[in-house]
């Protein structure tokens, strides 16, 4: 007995002191109040991250740190470990209850923010942090340790939900408004999204915009399975939702979006077409656990119909009554969704209707290439494509007026907007080229031809038409010219667009199939449906494009008429085209600009791949100063010329004079030595690559892509037969 009695108490002591251990453990980062010296935990948060500023020359990013103890806290030796690259120089000292920001630059800071009401003091100011460490503007780890190297504090931030959404989406006629993510209140836990909302940023300054004394519930982890039903399937979506108050309840407001009936984020029915259904976390209905703060509702099969996108939010409310609707008020995409399909379908069609046969295309040819699926409204759809011509000067061929949702991958890009692509012939082909632009925390993932992920995603996606202009007479290519042209670019050492071939289909109509169906009391034709044919993506050349190719975040120039548009401002770069003109100055309007010249003004082996890639492919288009790009390496302030708009190559008869501006008079095909170091890489270039053997190898690569290398029915043929 007395055994017993003895190990009772010392599991009874155990068990109290495990208990005390782990209170202090939560307890510390809200309480501690020392000096940051003797060992113990100090009293400062990561408060408040400004990143991505929406004017990209305006260096003003920050990190704030909060110290909410009643004592200074020596910052001597202190550093950041992850995220940026800065050290606090000795005799930094936080104060209690102060607020100081390590800035990208300092300078920039005080120029913005050091007036009206705002005042931050010198000794609340620190930096410069490399630039060369800046902020992710998608999001990263930023950990702060003190001077023995112990980790103080982190916050792992994202880029929207369930991080606020922040960066360049601000109106135009306000640059420089653009928001920080900022802590609702220093106690809270600051490694939690939803312990951050978005506002205008106040460095130095308590978050007094979105300061709360009390939150209202964490909203978390939402996901659905299956992340693309088909129809009559289950999906259960769930939310991990937690309150220090405790949560009363948790609800999923749905919106069916029916095929042909599209509703669009301006339309009143976006607002009022919501349905409720309660969450649970009882261990009911598809709930795994009673208790583990996983709220689940199961949406039932019969919502589930093919080709239908279902729209959700969650709300909750905690048991002070604080309730939250997720996802939050600043995201450009205000609910979640999944789109129910069941696969591609065959298609039938012929070459000329009722003169040439109907073949039908199986599934074994409409589902051999990645499907770009846009949900949108038939009258959008239309006026986009053919009935909204705007002549050359008109602002407007640049405004995305219309609004749809795209699928890929059984992944919704809900409210995005979309225009057609090109210059003179925008509309001249019947199918046309488009261009579709993401929103922001949404950005577009994409694969190449053989299932690799792109290393970036896409803040826009443009779409070749895989069509030749009528008047060049080489129809059959299929979009092979770009495909296989900026290929060579990119394999002699020139950055240049990535591409990929896909199946583009449009839902604005009721049916799927336009063809007769007497069952449904319906009539159309082969035109009339989803199908919309084969297209080519082409990767946008801004600054994303730069970061997929490695290259630093410069000043990028897309060139036309001999004028440039500013295609990517780089931070350290000027924003009133100085730059440019002064190049264009040294080539364009000196006469005999000197072989040095060249040499320090041009990255002269780009240009030599460049060059021989262009005359390879006989890209005449190039000519009278357009289809190409300048981009200005702001680490070696060299400039290069990167291709652009390929559609016209591969042939003697296609437009242009081939001229580009680097070959006029005193230009690098004037000078000797430049001149024989060109001959020497266009020797290369063929050598290596530009022969008939490595050719006919590329070529038929990016034919089977498309084509069935054994003669059977192909995605080209339908997509012949479509258009």
């Amino acid at each position: 007995m007395r055994k017993g009695s003895g190990l009772s108490r010392s599991f009874i002591i155990l068990l109290f002191s495990l208990i005390i251990i782990i209170s202090l453990a939560g307890y510390e980062k809200a309480n501690a109040q020392v000096d940051g010296i003797n060992g113990t935990i100090p009293s400062v948060v990561i408060n408040e991250i400004h990143y991505d500023p929406d004017v990209a020359t305006e260096l003003v990013e920050f990190i704030e740190l909060h110290n909410y103890g009643s004592t200074n806290v020596n910052l001597s030796g202190w550093y950041f470990s992850d995220g940026i690259s800065y050290s606090f120089p000795t005799g930094s000292v936080l104060q209690a209850g102060g607020y100081v920001i390590v800035a990208q630059n300092p300078a920039h800071i005080n120029a913005k923010w050091n007036e009206g009401r705002f005042f931050i003091s010198q000794a609340s100011l620190f930096g410069p942090f490399e630039l060369a460490s800046k902020l992710s503007s998608n999001g990263e780890k930023v950990a702060l340790c003190n001077a023995d190297g112990k980790l103080v504090d982190q916050v792992d931030y994202q880029l929207g939900f369930p991080w606020p959404t922040v960066g360049d989406a601000v109106p135009e006629n306000q640059p420089g408004m653009g928001s920080s993510i900022q802590l609702v209140n220093p106690l809270f836990d600051n490694d939690l999204g939803g312990s951050w909302r978005s506002a205008y940023p106040t460095p130095a300054e308590q978050n007094t915009m979105i300061y709360a004394e009390n939150s209202p519930p964490h909203i978390r982890q939402v996901k659905h399975l299956p992340k693309q039903p088909k129809s009559d399937e289950v999906v259960t979506v769930t939310a991990k939702v937690t309150d220090a108050d405790g949560v009363a309840e948790v609800s999923l407001v749905y919106q069916v979006v029916d095929p042909g009936n599209y509703i669009n984020i301006n339309d009143g029915r976006y607002n009022s077409k919501w349905t409720s259904m309660a969450m649970n976390d009882e261990g009911l209905i598809g709930d795994e656990a009673v208790g583990d703060d996983i709220y689940t509702v199961q949406i039932p099969d019969s919502l589930q119909v093919h080709r239908r996108l279902i729209r959700y939010r969650i709300v909750a409310i905690d048991n002070s009554g604080q309730g939250l609707r997720i996802p939050y008020p600043d995201d450009p995409q205000p609910n979640f969704a999944y789109f129910v399909y069941d696969g591609v379908p065959p298609w039938r069609g012929a070459i000329q209707p009722g003169v040439t046969p109907v073949i039908e295309y199986g599934t074994d040819v409409m589902r051999s290439l990645s499907v770009y699926h846009l949900i949108s409204k038939k009258t959008d759809v239309e006026d986009a494509t053919w009935l909204e011509r705007h002549e050359g000067g008109d602002p407007q061929r640049k405004d995305f007026k219309w609004y749809g949702t795209m699928v890929y991958d059984g992944e919704v890009y809900d409210h995005i907007r979309y225009r057609m692509r090109g210059g003179v012939w925008r509309y001249a082909m019947g199918k046309n080229m488009w261009k579709f632009d993401f929103n922001r925390g949404h950005y577009f993932q994409a694969y190449d031809d053989f299932g690799k992920k792109y290393k970036t995603k896409w803040t826009r996606l443009n779409f070749s038409a895989c069509i030749q202009q009528g008047n060049y007479w080489h129809r059959g290519e299929q979009g092979m010219f770009e495909a296989i042209g900026f290929k060579l670019f990119n394999m002699a050492g020139v950055p240049a667009p990535k591409t990929n071939y896909v199946q583009f289909r449009i839902i604005d109509e009721q049916y799927e199939d336009g063809t007769l169906n007497v069952a449904n009391h319906r009539s159309g034709t082969q035109y009339d449906g989803d199908f919309w044919g084969l297209y080519l993506t082409i990767e946008q050349m801004d600054g994303h494009f730069l970061d997929e190719h490695g290259l630093p975040d410069g000043n990028l120039y897309k060139i036309e008429g001999h004028n440039g548009e500013l295609n990517n401002q780089g931070p350290t770069g000027v924003s009133n085209r100085s730059d440019l003109n002064t190049f264009k100055q040294g080539y364009y309007n000196d006469p005999d600009p000197s072989e040095q010249w060249w040499r320090d003004n041009v990255d002269l082996d780009c240009y030599y791949s460049y060059r021989a890639v262009v005359e390879g492919i006989h890209h005449g288009d190039v000519g009278y100063g357009k289809n190409y790009f300048f981009y200005l390496n702001p680490e070696t302030n060299i400039w290069s010329q990167l291709p652009w708009d390929l559609d016209l190559t591969w042939a003697n008869n296609m437009y242009g004079d081939g001229e580009d501006p680097f070959r006029k008079q005193g230009g690098i095909h004037r000078r000797p030595a430049l001149f024989l170091e060109f001959q020497n890489r266009l020797r290369e270039f063929q050598d290596l690559l530009y022969n008939p053997e490595q050719m006919n190898q590329l070529i038929d690569e990016y034919a089977s892509i498309i084509d069935d290398p054994g003669g059977g029915l192909s995605i080209v043929d339908a997509d012949r037969a479509m258009w």
